[in-house]
């Protein structure tokens, strides 16, 4: 009598199959499961470190501009109230130059960062408001939109620095206060400008009545335009002391902070107080000019 194996049944065949094929669909979906999670992990890792290094950079800024802050105010009560614009460097705006212990240079440029047209009128008088208003219309009507924010600031004196102001700032601005007689204003101003004359407020009212300004719109000229200048840039670059980049430019930093006379101290010699840096930043070096609209 022989035996015989009992043949396979085609039902037990597609079950093993059919476990098979489950068991390989779960290692793979387990496999992109834990592909993922050290996905998430990594860039939670790496957003982590990205965090840190943006508080540690910001945490260097913030002293670096403490410790500038210091060394500013020490240089201008050395200068015993005389005019910024006689003891700065007339071409640079160079003030002072700091050597540290490594060897490393700082130098310290301050420029007249009241050029712009004050773009924020909260605050202001109802008088102030409207003459700025219309300032910000003309040039509204007359630039881009890039333009526009290159040529306005939101701080600092309602007042535009009649020495620094750019050309077009300073067309909106003449013919709020020289109505139709804006053209001669604005050429009688372009001709001082020209000439290096730094524009007191004796110039300017001299310059209002050389164009034929009405003693309201002299009042309106002398009202728009700053002939004494309160926001100031504060530029810093760092030169390596040593090695083989010794002088050569390796950072630069920049901010905007107020410079007020402090009349109650006129008696001392002493009558500039320096204030807060508004705002602080890194900025480029490859640039030969630092364009003041980045940095407010």
């Amino acid at each position: 009598m022989s035996s015989s194996t009992p043949p396979i049944q085609p039902e037990l065949i597609i079950q093993s199959r059919a476990r098979k094929g489950f068991a390989m669909a779960m290692v793979i979906l387990l496999m992109v499961v834990v592909g993922l999670g050290i996905s998430v992990a990594m860039s939670r890792m790496g957003a982590q470190t990205k965090t840190v290094a943006r508080q540690v950079k910001k945490y260097q800024e913030h002293h670096i501009g403490r410790g500038l802050q210091e060394a500013i105010g020490a240089w201008l009560r050395q200068q015993n109230g005389r005019e910024l614009s006689d003891v700065l460097d007339p071409q640079t705006g160079h003030a002072m130059d700091i050597v540290l212990s490594d060897g490393s240079n700082i130098s310290v440029f301050l420029r007249d960062a009241q050029g712009a047209a004050l773009n924020n009128l909260n605050g202001l008088t109802d008088r102030q408001v409207e003459e700025g208003g219309i300032v910000l219309r003309n040039l509204v009507v007359n630039t881009t939109t890039e333009e526009y924010l290159q040529l306005t600031r939101p701080f600092g004196p309602p007042t535009i620095s009649i020495n620094t102001a750019p050309p077009r700032v300073l067309d909106a601005a003449s013919r709020v206060a020289a109505g139709e007689f804006s053209d001669r204003l604005i050429s009688e101003l372009e001709t001082l400008r020209n000439q290096g004359t730094k524009i007191t407020r004796t110039e300017l009212t001299r310059a209002s009545s050389a164009a034929g300004l009405s003693s309201e719109q002299r009042a309106a000229a002398l009202r728009i335009f700053a002939t004494d200048i309160q926001l100031w840039a504060v530029i810093i670059e760092v030169r390596a002391g040593r090695g083989m980049n010794a002088g050569r430019l390796i950072a630069r930093y920049g901010g905007i902070t107020m410079i007020r006379v402090n009349g109650r101290n006129n008696n001392s010699g002493n009558p500039m107080e320096l204030g807060a840096f508004i705002t602080w930043k890194e900025i480029g070096i490859h640039d030969r000019e630092v364009d003041l609209g980045d940095l407010y």
